[in-house]
């Protein structure tokens, strides 16, 4: 055989395992699925719920399905605000992931504006009404309400701070009319105040409510009627004793005289 064909022919070199670097490799896989596997596995440090003033932070957590066992990688955002949103309560929900493995849940509420008595129900800033008799400090709307002012009205309280709505105790509708019968405002509402004051109020000025606390001290202790539906930002104030309406005990008086 020549030179050349044996060249050709040349026998290949097995090469051998090396075990050592084998072992090694090994090693650090296994190292990182164990890292892998105890970071998934972590627990949740610190809940912090924000933005919620009529449902608690327990009810919140509750709501997301977190308990002990949750881990902090496994939380879903969409999977928990999903959770929390069956809640009619919960207007928009988010969860934030933080270092330290601590978690946000911010959320927004459709606020309870008013107990509706035509209905039984509680009406929300959104205008959906739920069974609920859990969550107090609101007022009463005592008679039936055009769907479409209904609407106007429990969406623009969304708007009024809501210590202002808690010092309402009763509403009223009542549409202005002419001596026709024909309305002349039929977005007018009647709220009778825990302070022993009338408000006078449409939907297009609901936002004048937020003023009512500053609007009320600077009249000192005069009681009547404050008319908040002006168009023309002229917010009359009428004392009862010059109103049209008095207390029994000063139409016996007034008769007597």
């Amino acid at each position: 055989m020549s030179r050349e064909k044996a060249s050709k022919t040349k026998r290949k070199r097995k090469r051998r395992l090396n075990i050592k670097r084998a072992f090694l490799l090994a090693l650090v896989l296994v190292l990182i699925a164990f890292c892998i596997k105890s970071i998934v596995k972590v627990d949740i440090g610190n809940i912090e719920v924000v933005g919620n003033e009529f449902l608690s932070d327990s009810q919140i957590i509750k709501l997301a399905g977190l308990t002990d066992d949750s881990r902090f990688f496994e939380l879903s955002s969409k999977n928990v605000c999903d959770e929390i949103r069956t809640n009619p309560l919960i207007a928009t929900c988010k969860l934030e992931h933080h270092l330290g493995f601590d978690i946000t849940i911010a959320i927004t509420e459709n606020k309870p504006v008013f107990f509706y008595a035509y209905t039984g129900k509680l009406v929300l800033s959104n205008a959906s009404e739920i069974d609920e008799n859990n969550i107090y400090g609101v007022p009463t709307l005592i008679n039936y309400v055009p769907e479409k002012v209904l609407k106007a009205f429990s969406s623009g309280l969304a708007g009024i701070k809501s210590d202002i709505i808690r010092s309402i105790s009763e509403i009223e509708y009542s549409p202005s009319e002419n001596s026709d019968g024909a309305y002349i405002d039929e977005e007018r509402f009647m709220l009778s105040m825990n302070d022993g004051n009338i408000v006078y109020v449409n939907n297009r000025k609901l936002d004048v409510l937020n003023n009512y606390d500053k609007i009320y001290a600077s009249l000192g202790d005069r009681k009547g009627y404050y008319n908040f539906d002006s168009d023309f930002n002229n917010y009359l104030f009428k004392d009862f004793e010059n109103g049209e309406i008095l207390d029994e005990e000063k139409k016996d008086e007034k008769q007597e005289e």
